[in-house]
């Protein structure tokens, strides 16, 4: 990356940790968003968590329908408990999604060609329910391109998880039962509502990719795979709750301030 490409990341970067301390949305021309590269954007992502000086406490994956695997790290102080209530700072705009979350007791150990899906089911304690509170730092919102939405930590406001199955190993994940819940509304339910299913290998497939860059997913940590229910908005003082069969159902009310 030449120095000016890493000045000008350096640049958004420090906006974007301003916007996660309290500031504003970050105003950028499209045209500018439009331009990051994924080096620019996973550069900027490592600036912000650094600049936070919070640990990873996670991280979330999704594998896109045109190959693409992304992912985004979750730091310490999103990371939240069943029941949570959260304020307006935290859950910004409001997006809600359910998805499966899975603990590592472990760091993964890989084979000689890298991560199979033995090696990941080996180092799991467990599973569990978890609704993704997604927001944006960004003045574009949900409409930002996909490099810059990574290196906004890929838009998650907060991770709401439940109590850990660690039956998991038995359960069939792509014919999960999934409920959306709002204020006692059903929102959205379905059966094997997760575009890509195969959540292990996904892991796998984060797992290689993380060891690409020199990272690895270390004991604790918590790893959601991306939502069976779509994406929804919710209102200040509304609460959400997420229900999978076979797990505990998770829950977090967003507060009106």
């Amino acid at each position: 990356m030449s120095n000016e490409a890493s000045e000008f990341s350096k640049s958004l970067a420090q906006r974007l940790v301003a916007a996660h301390r309290g500031g504003q949305r970050v105003r950028a021309d499209a045209s500018t968003l439009q331009a990051l590269s994924r080096a620019q954007a996973l550069n900027i992502q490592h600036e912000v968590v650094s600049a936070l000086s919070l640990s990873i406490a996670g991280w979330k994956v999704a594998a896109l329908p045109d190959g693409d695997l992304i992912s985004a790290p979750i730091v310490r102080s999103r990371l939240l408990r069943t029941p949570a209530f959260i304020s307006r700072a935290t859950y910004g705009l409001g997006g809600v999604e359910c998805e499966i979350a899975f603990r590592f007791a472990r760091e993964p150990v890989p084979g000689r060609d890298g991560f199979a899906r033995e090696h990941i089911i080996e180092a799991i304690d467990g599973a569990c329910a978890a609704i993704e509170v997604v927001d944006s730092r960004w003045a574009t919102t949900f409409s930002t391109p996909r490099n810059a939405m990574i290196a906004d930590l890929l838009s998650n406001g907060a991770l709401v998880v439940g109590s850990v199955n660690r039956n998991w190993r038995d359960l069939a994940f792509d014919t999960l039962r999934a409920r959306l819940g709002i204020n006692g509304s059903t929102v959205c339910q379905g059966t094997g509502g997760h575009p890509h299913g195969d959540l292990i290998g996904l892991l796998a497939m984060l797992a290689n990719d993380l060891r690409k860059r020199g990272l690895v997913l270390g004991p604790g940590q918590i790893v959601t795979t991306g939502s069976y229910t779509g994406f929804h908005t919710a209102n200040p003082g509304d609460e959400i709750v997420a229900e999978f069969d076979d797990f505990m159902s998770v829950s977090v009310t967003f507060q009106q301030y």
